[in-house]
């Protein structure tokens, strides 16, 4: 009898079994069938849904289990911990993919105070944090380690009352890898440079397709991910890291976009699949990266991307809205709904081996919270324009005017410079100074390649790149150029592709000559606007192909709006 009902079971396990299967394969099926058998709002132009459809983002726990499980085996181990601060735990690389830092687990008699302070070669490069917060049970994050090198850090502890005694503890590190190449320093004035408080700030090499890492102000690395990067480096406004990888290091595809943090830590991660049908024959699917160049936070906190919508003719040339909490995609804005049908169908300025068409070539955006309006980046355009992120309607373009339809001449902006010289290929748009900014003035800075691909002025094309600031008149419609660095190099720092230029305060400008001399050079520059001193500048050589620098970023170790916590993620 019990064996008849053990095979009755059994029996029942496998109808369960093969109708989940079939059901599997079902939705697959269906999955397929949409995506070779596409839907279009027009000839050229998916719908909405079908992008949706294409695109379908997921949330993974993954990553976060993993962190959450040695969140909690810190957690242990601090509990059971002997109160002394001889009787510390020192961990490195406590989540496993930043080698330069570290926890120190410590536990004190009285509630106290700690600050962190990790030697430098010198006092510029001498790192250094103080936490707020009293407690007797310390999890003390350290940041800025040296690669290859037994670190000194010392924790200072302070009481209520004042009372203040400290400790060094070591942490000994290992080799930088290879692909990192060899950063130079070709001038160095610390005094001079924006480091910010404790020197917490570095120079972050943002990857293409690579290794991210954060050089100090002599050039040593002091941070770097063993995470395979690729263009979006972001630090979002609860202090937070939004970065683009892989779901796994063994894939071709950076098909990953997580928030995590200079630990390692991830919060939250989203997969796309990226399976979309081939421009040879729209019955095959391959994958392809998804999210390609960009991502940034909108003030409700919620992900803009930039993508591919999953065509078989054309890519990045969308961006979509990501709900935070669950990925789901929230707005779709078909950057073919906005611009002249002209500039798809019939460009031909560049060509991919894939088949698609690369039109327009999205490099990055910014979203202007006074007027509501998103700034697009658009390479193989030349052009950067301003949409209603609401309406998505245009409100200028800031371009030369070949190629432009006379139903677009109304919204070009018209330079007030003598001999204006239109952007080229450009990148790493961003308006500064927004609290100066006053009615419908805005300054827009960009990193102007100047190689022209679509629109531009061909006699000067690839002379030189560089540095721009301009004035922008929104209602009047005009340009006016504020400041520009880089014609001076000649074609020496020349880049055909990626870059950067930002502001970052005491008036100094950092910019990122990220694929010189054709790629096997990426030098960084920090130059004072007034002065035209240039305070820090570093070559970088000897890198993996692909791994040119994308963008050159000043970013603090230690965000104003972040601690550390062993907390668990939800």
């Amino acid at each position: 009898m019990r064996r008849k009902w053990q095979k009755i079971a059994i029996g029942c396990l496998l109808l369960v079994f093969l109708a989940g299967g079939l059901a599997y394969y079902e939705r697959a099926n269906i999955r397929t069938f949409f995506l070779v058998d596409q839907i279009h709002h027009s000839k050229h132009i998916l719908s909405t849904a079908q992008i949706k459809l294409n695109l379908q983002p997921t949330l993974s726990t993954k990553n976060t289990k993993t962190t959450n499980h040695l969140s909690q085996t810190y957690r242990k181990r601090l509990a059971n911990l002997n109160t002394g601060i001889g009787k510390a735990k020192v961990i490195i690389n406590p989540y496993k993919t930043s080698p330069l830092t570290g926890l120190i687990l410590v536990k004190t008699k009285a509630a106290t105070r700690v600050s962190v302070s990790v030697q430098g070669d010198s006092s510029k490069t001498t790192i250094k944090k103080r936490y707020k917060s009293y407690t007797n049970a310390h999890s003390v994050g350290v940041l800025g380690l040296y690669a290859d090198r037994t670190n000194r850090v010392k924790l200072t502890f302070e009481t209520k009352s004042g009372h203040k005694f400290s400790r060094v503890y070591v942490m000994k590190t290992g080799s930088l890898p290879t692909d990192i190449g060899t950063n130079a320093v070709k001038t160095s004035k610390p005094s001079k440079m924006v480091l910010g408080s404790g020197n917490t700030k570095l120079t972050f090499a943002v990857s293409s397709q690579g290794i991210t890492y954060g050089l100090d102000a002599q050039g040593k690395v002091r941070w770097y991910s063993t995470k395979s990067i690729s263009h979006v480096f972001k630090q979002l406004s609860n202090g937070h890291l939004l970065i683009l990888t892989k779901i796994s290091e063994t894939t071709p595809k950076y098909n990953a976009l997580q928030e995590t943090d200079f630990y390692g830590r991830v919060y939250r991660q989203y997969n796309f699949s990226g399976l979309f049908p081939t421009h040879s024959d729209h019955k095959k699917l391959a994958t392809n990266t998804v999210i390609h160049h960009d991502a940034i936070e909108l003030p409700n906190h919620n992900l803009l991307l930039t993508v591919d919508d999953g065509s078989a003719n054309y890519v990045e040339d969308t961006m979509i809205e990501i709900d935070r909490q669950t990925g789901k995609i929230k707005k779709v804005i078909d950057l073919k709904r906005i611009l002249p049908q002209s500039a798809y169908t019939k460009y031909s300025g560049t060509t991919r081996s894939d088949g698609k068409t690369d039109w327009f070539h999205q490099n990055s955006m910014y979203y202007d919270k006074k007027t509501g309006n998103l700034l697009v980046s658009g390479r193989n355009q030349d052009m950067i324009f301003a949409i209603n992120y609401k309406s998505t309607k245009l409100k200028w373009i800031l371009a030369a005017n070949q190629k432009l339809p006379k139903s677009y001449q109304k919204y070009l902006l018209k330079p007030t410079t003598k001999n204006y010289n239109f952007n080229a290929g450009q990148h790493a748009i961003m308006l500064i100074h927004t609290k100066k900014n006053k009615g419908n003035q805005v300054e827009l800075e960009f990193y102007n390649n100047n190689v022209v691909v679509t629109r531009g002025n061909q006699s000067i094309s690839e002379d030189y790149s560089a540095a721009n600031i301009v004035k922008i008149n929104q209602l009047k419609k005009t340009v006016t150029k504020v400041w520009g660095y880089g014609k001076s190099r000649g074609t020496s720092d020349f880049t055909n592709i990626v870059g950067s230029n930002y502001a970052i305060g005491k008036g100094n400008s950092l910019i990122n000559f990220g694929y010189a001399d054709s790629g096997t050079r990426s030098e960084f520059v920090e130059i004072n606007r007034k002065t035209k001193q240039i305070v820090f500048d570093v070559n970088r050589t000897g890198f993996s192909s692909g791994d040119w620098s994308y963008r050159a970023q000043r970013m603090s170790l230690y965000p104003k709006h972040f601690g550390f916590s062993l907390k668990k993620i939800n």
